[in-house]
């Protein structure tokens, strides 16, 4: 294994230099992502997340083998500094120099101060690398008995907090409120969206669906679907007091999973009667969206507005929060814009696939998102019902259709596997000419299975574009 791989599989950039902390954060919160007890055994889905393991694995043992070596080594030095040999002139010389940073440091306790270092960004967000200000590395601990500091709770909640991208140059943060993909995010971050893509803190990209949004509080819930339960974070019932100290996790100008800290300001309200939260957590726009938490790791606010400058924030408070999750959660997922889908001609970006005596099948093409390391494809297709598959519609009870109703477009979402051509049926929404829902489906976590395409079938026809779109043979 290269370092390039090895990086590639705890999800690190090889361009920056890592320590044993990184390295090690990294690898658990993979290896959280690849749980085996999440998976059915001698499943499809089990063996793949074992292999996935079993390199991830790997990949930290041979990092943390490749860092104790460059440490041990001369040339480890070299990259830190000039090359040192130790003679006895030297060794009084540092030991002279300790003493003095001994003394200064019992002088200067408390006053910590920022130290002007290099912080490469990278290019996974479209950022050049830039030169930063970090801060300090000091480890804060909470006046909370029952909190065991600032790093074991980010470590907890950070892989339930995800980046969501909705166009080239748009991004924002979101944050998972439910096993089953459930994201909350602001409405301004996905409004006028060309797309939904959501990333997760491994690295997995994968488009959502809209559930609801509420313009005027600024929240949407956004679904992605899955095969497995998700780590997900618990909205609080009570209003966190002023001058509590919170946390912010979002993704500023594209810097997934940045962490900052502050207090809750104040409470103010609105010319419309909207209730906000005045928080002092720094935050830039790419933050929207983000999760604010209480020291117990309890949601109590969304990130939404900032005045750059100030450390002058607000945020939709927790309560409003809770109320919007209980009457959204249930609603079905629609793609984006989301509006009902009457005719073919309101679906943008659609190719059309085949045609048989019951359906005319179309793929979206701008919903197709492609996971080379575990070659899964999601993505959504359109069929349009013959008057034979209508006929069989109204006679299924599950089935809505009021008088002078008229069925229309089907959605139905998939994922599949392009190494084994096996698939899973995630959901399927099948809607009225007038836009109504006439059955929204999302398969139960027990009917979930990775199956094998027939030959012939419309499955099999829906992986052939697929992989004609992605150019995979």
């Amino acid at each position: 294994m290269t370092r390039e791989e090895a990086c590639l599989y705890l999800g690190l950039s090889p361009d920056e230099e890592l320590d044993f902390y990184r390295i090690e954060n990294s690898y658990n919160v993979k290896a959280s992502m690849y749980d085996l007890s999440r998976f059915e055994p001698d499943t499809p889905e089990y063996r793949e997340a074992k292999k996935m393991l079993d390199n991830i694995e790997k990949a930290f043992d041979f990092l943390l083998a490749n860092y104790a070596e460059r440490n041990a080594s001369e040339d480890y030095a070299g990259l830190v500094g000039t090359h040192i040999r130790l003679t006895a002139k030297h060794v009084v010389a540092l030991c002279i120099g300790l003493l003095i940073l001994v003394v200064v440091f019992v002088l200067c306790m408390g006053n910590k101060r920022e130290v002007p270092q290099t912080l490469h960004a990278g290019k996974a967000s479209g950022y050049v690398a830039i030169e930063l200000p970090v801060a300090e590395e000091i480890e804060i601990r909470s006046h909370n008995n029952n909190d065991t500091g600032y790093v074991a709770l980010v470590e907890r909640v950070m892989p339930s907090t995800v980046l969501i991208q909705t166009g080239p140059e748009r991004l924002g943060s979101g944050f998972l409120v439910s096993p089953n993909g459930d994201i909350l995010t602001n409405w301004h971050v996905i409004d006028g969206a060309e797309y939904i893509t959501v990333t997760t803190q491994d690295g997995q990209n994968v488009g959502a669906l809209v559930k609801g949004y509420d313009a005027q509080r600024d929240m949407a819930l956004l679904k992605v679907n899955t095969s497995y339960s998700l780590p997900y974070l618990s909205i609080s019932g009570e209003y966190p007091r002023q001058g509590e100290r919170i946390i912010a996790i979002g993704n500023p100008r594209g810097f997934q999973g940045t962490v900052s800290d502050g207090i809750v300001s104040a409470y103010r309200q609105d010319g419309s009667n909207n209730f906000w939260m005045q928080f002092t957590a720094p935050v830039s726009p790419g933050s929207s969206g983000g999760a604010l938490l209480n020291l117990k790791g309890e949601v109590v606010g969304m990130t939404t507005a900032n005045y750059d400058g100030q450390n002058l924030n607000f945020a939709v408070p927790c309560v409003a929060m809770r109320e919007f999750v209980a009457s959204a959660i249930n609603k079905p997922a629609l793609t984006l814009p989301p509006k009902s889908y009457r005719k073919l001609d309101d679906i943008p970006g659609v190719q059309f696939v085949r045609k048989d005596d019951k359906y005319e099948m179309y793929l979206a093409t701008e919903s197709v998102n492609y996971d080379k390391r575990t070659h899964i494809a999601s993505f959504i297709t359109f069929w349009l019902p013959s008057e034979k598959a209508k006929a069989e519609m109204r006679k299924d009870p599950h089935f809505i259709i009021r008088p002078g109703e008229e069925l229309g477009v089907c959605m139905l979402h998939y994922n599949i596997n392009l190494r084994d051509n096996t698939y899973v049926h995630l959901e399927t929404v099948n809607f009225c000419t007038n836009g109504n829902v006439a059955r929204d489906y999302p398969r139960p976590p027990d009917e979930i299975r990775w199956r094998t395409a027939k030959k012939g079938s419309r499955i099999e026809s829906l992986m052939k574009e697929v992989k004609r779109q992605l150019r995979i043979r």
